[in-house]
């Protein structure tokens, strides 16, 4: 009888033990974050993960967060620390090589190892104007006015119920004709008609790029695709547009500097002010002889007609009659409105 008790006390007491250990590693997993005034998700997965494309594994992870352009100061979120520690692990992991490197170098050579040896030509490293991921989250204005959207199918519901979704989700589809299992479609959703700031004549539909989903088959009867990137909360009821590669814009030692003359007709996220490295968008376009990675400079006018130049900005996707530019640099913000010209 005392070991049947004692068993049982030593059972109950392993329980606990493991309760306690599990509540405490669960404890561990999440770094917690204050939401600061101005604060998005894709500002904070840039201040602690380094990488602001992974703020939706930040929302997946706060299922109270609806709407994850709706978040509130004081809110507070959690943030895996397996993604903070993975950056911290690769910084580290740099920094190691880099010493292990300035070591070896300053370690005397035997005689054999002072031999002359062939040397290899290590390529030059690149710099990039913006990468594919941020030229296709930029989004796009379209080249026509109607008031129906181009599109090739729509995103109509998920194996899961939800209805909203981000990277590596499930979906389902239907698309205007016959797909094939690997087939990729852009997931887009139309924001609004953009017209001109100076003549309020209609321009085009902005688009958002919300992620890119690839078929991997047919299940019920529904054609089932998996979101392999997510720029955004994709929706039940967003649009398919047909998939294409965007190479990444390398920068150059001379940019074009061409003489035109246009303005600032829309923001990234319908934003009305920019900053450095946010993303506008020009009346000026690929029919108005503009090439990828021009740059060129913007110009503020104020109530008593006076001109000044606030900023330059840099040409990295282009439709007939707009594109979009990246802030390189700006000394006050750069607004819808602005005048655009030739960089001298």
């Amino acid at each position: 009888m005392v070991k049947k008790i004692s068993l049982i006390c030593l059972l109950a007491f392993m329980v606990i033990a493991f309760s306690f250990l599990t509540s405490s590693g669960q404890d561990m997993e999440y770094k917690e974050y204050k939401v600061l005034k101005g604060d998005t998700l894709w500002d904070i997965s840039s201040k602690e993960i380094h990488d602001p494309f992974l703020w939706p594994k930040i929302w997946k992870e706060n299922p109270d967060i609806k709407n994850p352009d709706r978040i509130s100061p004081s809110q507070m979120i959690k943030i895996p620390l397996r993604l903070i520690q993975k950056e911290q692990e690769e910084e580290a992991s740099t920094e190691k090589a880099s010493a292990a490197t300035e070591t070896e170098a300053a370690v005397p050579k035997k005689e054999e190892e002072l031999k002359p040896i062939e040397k290899t030509i290590e390529p030059v490293k690149k710099n990039y104007l913006a990468d594919e991921n941020l030229i296709i989250a930029s989004g796009y204005i379209t080249d026509y006015i109607s008031k129906e959207i181009k599109s090739v199918g729509k995103v109509t519901g998920a194996p899961s119920g939800k209805t909203l979704f981000g990277d590596d989700d499930f979906i389902d589809l239907k698309a205007d004709s016959n797909i094939n299992t690997g087939e990729k479609f852009y997931v887009i959703r139309p924001i609004g008609m953009i017209r001109h700031p100076q003549t309020d004549k209609k321009i085009g539909h902005f688009i958002a790029v919300v992620g890119i989903a690839e078929v991997i088959g047919m299940e019920n009867g529904f054609t089932k695709a998996k979101i392999t990137k997510a720029y955004g909360d994709i929706r039940v009821g967003d649009l398919l547009d047909t998939f294409h590669e965007v190479e990444p814009l390398i920068e150059t030692d001379a940019p074009r500097k061409p003489e035109i003359s246009g303005f600032v007709i829309a923001a990234h996220q319908q934003l009305t002010i920019t900053g450095a490295m946010d993303i506008v968008f020009i009346d000026k376009g690929s029919n108005d002889s503009l090439e990828l990675g021009d740059i060129l400079k913007t110009t503020s006018v104020d109530k008593f007609n006076n001109s000044r130049t606030v900023g330059a900005i840099q040409i990295i996707s282009l439709k007939n009659s707009t594109a979009a530019a990246i802030v390189k640099k700006s000394e006050s913000a750069i607004m819808i409105g602005d005048e655009v010209s030739g960089l001298k």
